[in-house]
């Protein structure tokens, strides 16, 4: 369910859902890169609702955060009568409360949510107006931030290249992320201020109702840009200094948004479904890593103390280990088409020493 109609459910705010994705308590299942739509499943109904009884009962975010991310009675005991010192007035509800957080396990996020993927494998047509740069305007959806990047540009490269998920042939923007696509049909308009560009745009929206949204674009320049041109690069020559702790083999663990999301006792995803599944370290800066069926090393990838230099797309990933209950976890940066192309921040891999 979109944001508006989750929190109408919940019974708070849609800008406290937002603040709790920024806390790093609830985010939503999806959000749609198209019209940044966020989406929730029914099961973080009764996360959000023990957000709530928590509030009630006199806790801090940062302490709800600590709460909902163990499985630990002991631990949430222990949050419990420190509580119960510092607020007697609120006795009763921390309580029963406490007989919530301790008697349910909180439930995983639903990742059954409906795809569409259409044949975006089309005949190339040119189109030489549409080539260049291209700002969205703002829409009357204050939710459609995603779309484009953080720029809010869409670049249509030579030959209908595609770059991060969009690519494009004459009458149709191409959008394909690995998990949905689709080809939105668009027309242009001469204006007296320059070219605009109508899009029938198929988002997330589309899989579910069969409904498209009107999204408008400008032409800020017909240059002929290339999908390396405009990447996001990194400075990759760095000297190699040697960290003896790294060396070896490190398998995929989780696949988190934040470094604060790091939790060791569970991955909060199945590890079959990432993408990423090994990387190992060399004593000579060499680095391989395993992606599915892909393997990349030798001089497409090194690394040196803290980082490793990707050079086939010019990105220099940090890393650091912990050290938890005697098990070495490795966080790494992952920077994806989001990163280079988009505008956003980095996610991370965590791996395990194998």
């Amino acid at each position: 369910m979109r944001i508006g109609e989750f929190a109408k459910v919940c019974g708070i705010s849609v800008s406290a859902l937002r603040y709790y994705d920024e806390q790093g308590l609830l985010s939503p299942v999806y959000i749609d890169r198209f019209t940044g739509y966020r989406y929730y499943s029914e099961e973080q109904i009764y996360v959000c609702r023990r957000i709530g009884l928590l509030k009630a009962a006199g806790f801090s975010l940062s302490e709800i955060k600590s709460i909902l991310k163990t499985s630990d009675s002991d631990v949430i005991r222990r949050l419990f009568d420190e509580k119960r010192s510092a607020i007697e007035k609120a006795l009763h509800d921390l309580a029963e409360t406490e007989k919530i957080m301790l008697g349910a396990d909180i439930m995983k996020q639903s990742e059954n949510l409906k795809t569409a993927r259409e044949n975006v494998n089309l005949p190339f047509e040119n189109d030489e107006n549409v080539i260049g740069r291209w700002e969205i305007l703002p829409s009357d959806r204050s939710d459609q931030t995603c779309f484009g990047g953080k720029k809010r540009e869409i670049f249509f490269l030579p030959k209908g290249d595609w770059y991060w998920c969009y690519s494009w042939t004459k009458g149709k923007f191409l959008y394909d992320d690995g998990i949905n696509a689709y080809a939105s049909d668009y027309v242009t308009e001469r204006r007296e201020d320059g070219l605009y560009m109508t899009i029938a745009l198929k988002s997330y929206d589309y899989a579910e109702s069969g409904k498209t949204e009107t999204v408008t674009l400008k032409k800020l320049d017909g240059k002929r840009y290339t999908k390396n041109e405009i990447a996001r690069k990194d400075k990759i020559d760095l000297p190699f200094e040697e960290d003896r702790r790294v060396l070896g083999k490190w398998a995929v663990f989780d696949f988190i948004r934040r470094k604060e999301d790091f939790n060791t006792e569970k991955s909060g995803r199945e590890k079959s479904t990432l993408y990423f599944k090994e990387i190992e370290f060399f004593a000579d800066g060499g680095c391989v890593s395993h992606y599915g069926d892909e393997t990349v090393g030798g001089d497409m990838q090194t690394w040196t103390k803290g980082y490793v230099l990707r050079k086939w797309n010019s990105t220099a990933c940090a890393y650091e280990i912990r050290t938890v209950n005697g098990r070495d976890f490795l966080i790494m940066e992952w920077k994806s088409g989001d990163y280079r192309w988009g505008g956003f921040d980095t996610d991370y891999y965590v791996f395990v020493r194998n």
